[in-house]
């Protein structure tokens, strides 16, 4: 048996699932373990563990006095908290071990790594995780190991990016054949034609829907297409033009983060397939969007084919999980369904499918997010549980009082707006706005006329209608001027006895405001200029004014937390930290499973990595921009020395969050909890005001106060990895091989 080529693919699939390998560390060892056992090479097992658990050469009174801290380095026991303080900017001494008791210490311009206490690597001559593996390959094989020069180091990156190349499309291999458009709509086809056309609702926007469902479609027109990204996409530009919102939505950016998500999914398919043993032959895959038909129909569909366990869950069991699909912890409502036909073996792979780095990954209501911090506090007495419900009912009050106050500011367009609608040139141009006649840039909404069917609905306007003897769904150009302007009148007139507006200003009134007279767009304009293509008249619209209501209820939300703080100290902040990590997925990096689902089995997928600061060469080799050049990104996460002359593209790979990159860039220790380290910080990002959240120093993600439904909507509380995060997860995507 070649010895040295098994373990060698053992560590390759070690660093699949963890990042930079540490055969010396006891959680990847026992993840060995797991892996030689499902392999069925367990005297192969038996031999390199003996290796592995060899007794350490005895001990010194001078062995004592150092602190090992990964590979060859070593720093003096009385620097440990100095060392734990700076991290990779330590600056004290460090040492080689060149025997028991005998220690070197390393000049520091020879230094080729400095040690990060965070990330655990190792210092001195070049050593890390990955050549302790190689040292392991070698001595198992028999022979010596060798000292590695940065030469080296290159060379195994290219040869460590050109492995998981070759691995992937073994993966991506597996699906082919068994992710056709058929077998992709097989289990709710017709629903998701439905939510494609508007007559079937799912949870969150129009546009997140067809997103989830491109996903699909893309998967299918990969794996039809020899998983070619150009003619993939022009195979969903056609099937997502077949229907209503497919149309709408139909734009280039939704079509990248699409396809790059789809072909993550078609890897992670490949590779479970051949992990759980299923037959590709007689494998079907399906891909199911969100709506509660889909749901249904999913279980629906497993029943009939005689699926007993998924995920190695009695059915009976799994059945709640999927129909509670984007309910209370479970994270996500669409999934990858898999059935071997055959053995009627199957498994369910859960994704939150996101189109870039940098969008939402959950929102709620504001009140909700409040409700559910309260649950989150511990040791409370009785008179704290009274003062947090106390404390909560205030948050809760004055977010509302700032929406009202919003509201308000909004208002004061409309009687100029009403003004306005009396000129039956403006009222013409402000209908074309609204209904979408003039083209998409003209346009207040990309979602053709809804906002003119909105207007039309408004109580007002069916009175008027039916007092006049109109027919809505059949109006002459001069009655819908008619109609536009009583609107208009009707939402600005002022109750002389109450002294306020009479018009109920629900939230499509406050978009049809915004937009016609506001400020939003891209690029931003100042939009009442355009409707009534006049210079804008006193009061004029300010978007700082009116963005300056949400950073008021971010702030109502960081102020609860800092008096749960004084209700018992610390109180707050671990109840917040224990929020953020479920809404942002991280739980799973401890081992959670999600809303039940195995953690092994759920993804969050962000098709387009969002900046411009790594970038790829032609064979997939990683560059990251330092200064104005890019370097190379080595397999353990260092930069190169030489600047690259290479010709670079942007990053062509969908980022994943699962366990192995979320506790890479998490720095996650075992036994250690996410919520440790925690610290949080109201701060400015992308001009907004937001709650950010790092740990050991390292940014993770910011919640904020976003509107709900477009400029002035009302507020949604939403939580999004911060960039720095992204680039993590983007760079682990890559060198991790996923």
């Amino acid at each position: 048996m070649d010895y040295k080529e098994l373990v060698h693919k053992l560590v390759n699939e070690l660093s699949y699932r963890v990042g930079i390998p540490n055969v010396k560390d006891k959680t990847h060892q026992s993840i060995m373990s797991e892996i030689l056992s499902k392999w069925g090479e367990f005297d192969a097992k038996q031999r390199i563990f003996e290796f592995l658990t060899e007794d350490e050469p005895e001990k010194t009174p001078e062995d004592d006095k150092y602190v090992n801290t990964g590979g060859s380095g070593y720093i003096k026991k009385t620097d440990q908290a100095k060392y734990d303080s700076q991290g990779k900017d330590f600056d004290g001494e460090t040492f080689t071990k060149e025997g028991p008791g005998v220690y070197k210490a390393i000049e520091k311009d020879s230094k080729t790594t400095t040690p990060d206490a965070k990330k655990g690597a190792a210092v001195g001559k070049g050593t890390d995780y990955a050549n302790d593996a190689e040292e392991l390959k070698d001595r198992v094989a028999n022979k010596d190991d060798k000292n590695v020069d940065a030469t080296t180091i290159r060379e195994k990156t290219f040869a460590t990016i050109k492995e998981n190349k070759e691995r992937n499309q073994r993966y991506l291999n597996n699906t082919k054949g068994i992710v056709s458009t058929q077998n992709i709509n097989g289990i709710d086809g017709d629903n998701k034609e439905n939510v494609l056309n508007a007559n079937e609702v799912v949870p969150g926007s129009p546009s997140s829907a067809v997103a989830e469902i491109a996903v699909g479609y893309g998967m299918s027109c990969l794996s039809e297409n020899d998983f070619d990204d150009k003619k993939a996409d022009e195979c969903l530009t056609k099937k997502l033009s077949e229907t209503k919102l497919g149309k709408t939505y139909n734009k280039e950016d939704i079509r990248k983060g699409a396809i790059l998500g789809a072909k993550r999914e078609l890897k992670k398919v490949g590779r479970l397939i051949e992990e759980e043993g299923l037959n590709p032959k007689t494998t079907t895959t399906g891909h199911v969007g969100g709506s509660k038909d889909s749901l249904k129909n999913t279980v629906k569909t497993l029943r009939d084919k005689g699926v007993r366990d998924i995920n190695d869950i009695p059915i009976d069991e799994y059945e709640k999980i999927i129909l509670a699909g984007g309910g209370g912890d479970n994270p996500t409502d669409t999934m990858v369904v898999v059935i071997d036909e055959t053995s009627g073996k199957s498994f369910i792979y859960h994704t939150s499918n996101k189109m870039t780095t940098a969008d939402t990954i959950s929102n709620g209501s504001p009140y909700k997010e409040i409700e559910e911090i309260g649950k989150l506090v511990e040791g409370y007495d009785e008179s704290q549980k009274q003062e947090l419900d106390s404390t909560q009912t205030e948050a809760k009050s004055n977010i509302k009082k700032h929406r009202k106050e919003q509201v308000q500011y909004i208002r004061n367009q409309q009687v100029k707006m009403a003004e306005d609608a009396m000129d039956v040139e403006v009222a013409k141009s402000a209908i074309s706005r609204i209904k979408g006649t003039e083209g998409e840039e003209n346009a207040i909404s990309s979602s053709g006329d809804k906002y003119w069917k909105k207007l039309l609905g408004h109580k007002s306007s069916k009175d008027f209608a039916k007092q006049k003897g109109y027919d809505l769904k059949n109006l002459t150009p001069e009655q819908e001027i008619e109609i536009y302007q009583q609107y208009t009148k009707h939402m600005s007139t002022v109750d002389p006895e109450l002294k306020r507006v009479q018009g109920g200003m629900g939230d499509d009134d406050v978009q049809i405001i915004t937009r016609l007279y506001g400020v939003f767009g891209n690029p931003k304009k100042n939009q009442e200029q355009l409707t009534t293509k006049k210079e804008p008249r006193e009061p004029i619209f300010d978007e700082e004014e009116l963005n300056s209501f949400y950073d008021k209820q971010t702030d109502e939300l960081n102020n609860l937390r800092e008096k749960m703080n004084e209700i018992k100290p610390g109180s707050g902040d671990k109840a917040f930290s224990k929020r953020m990590k479920k809404r942002l997925h991280l739980d799973i990096a401890e081992g959670a499973n999600p809303g039940g689902i195995p953690n092994d089995k759920f993804e969050t997928i962000m098709g387009v990595y969002n900046y411009k600061d790594l970038k790829q060469d032609s064979d997939g080799n990683l560059y990251e921009k330092k200064g104005k050049e890019f370097f190379l990104v080595n397999s353990d996460g260092s930069l190169s020395t030489e600047a690259t002359n290479e010709p670079l593209e942007d990053l062509n790979t969908s980022v994943v969050g699962d366990q192995d990159t979320i506790k890479r860039c998490l720095g996650l220790k075992e036994g250690e909890s996410i919520d440790d380290g925690i610290k949080i910080r109201v701060d400015k990002y992308d001009n907004r005001k937001v709650i950010i959240y790092d740990r050991n120093d390292k940014q993770i993600g910011f919640q904020a106060a976003r509107s709900k439904s477009g400029p002035g909507g009302s507020m949604q509380d939403t939580i999004a990895y911060h960039k720095d995060f992204q680039k993590c997860l983007a760079k682990q995507t890559v060198l991790m091989g996923k």
